[in-house]
């Protein structure tokens, strides 16, 4: 295995999968990964209040990208900063994490179970169950 692509939202469920990756990080010394954050694409309304919510969503999305990779760098895979790729993405989360492991010739994609949304909480997943079923790389959903 040469690279896995970890796709957070920063939810409970997908910190859940950390500790794992972490111990095959450690098995494979030549292990890369990518932690993805896919910003769900929000399509802005010509309504003035609508406007200042957009934004004020987005800056709450890019400030938990900026969260996430901090956490990740310095916290969580503080040994492996050498071997750790981080990127944001817009766009559907499901489409896109498939889209990107696919063009970074990932081995693995590790997903959470659930997501940060109430709806995803009342099924597998909602990103979760998406990126299964669309994808044509390995998954490991981490319960």
């Amino acid at each position: 295995m040469k690279k896995i692509v970890y796709a957070t939202d920063g939810s409970d469920s997908a910190k859940k999968a950390q500790a794992l990756i972490a111990g095959m990080m450690q098995a494979w010394p030549e292990l890369k990964m990518l932690i993805l954050h896919v910003i769900p694409e929000i399509i802005p309304s010509d309504v003035v209040p609508y406007q200042r919510m957009y934004r004020q969503e987005v800056g709450r999305e890019n400030a938990l990208a900026d969260r996430i990779e901090n956490e990740a760098r310095t916290e969580l895979f503080p040994e492996f900063d050498a071997r750790i790729e981080f990127r944001a993405e817009f766009g559907q989360p499901a489409n896109r994490i498939c889209e990107v492991a696919e063009e970074e010739g990932a081995d693995l994609i590790v997903v959470g179970s659930h997501g940060r949304g109430a709806i995803d909480r009342l099924l597998l997943g909602g990103v979760s169950y998406g990126v299964v079923h669309r994808s044509k790389i390995p998954v490991l959903v981490v319960k």
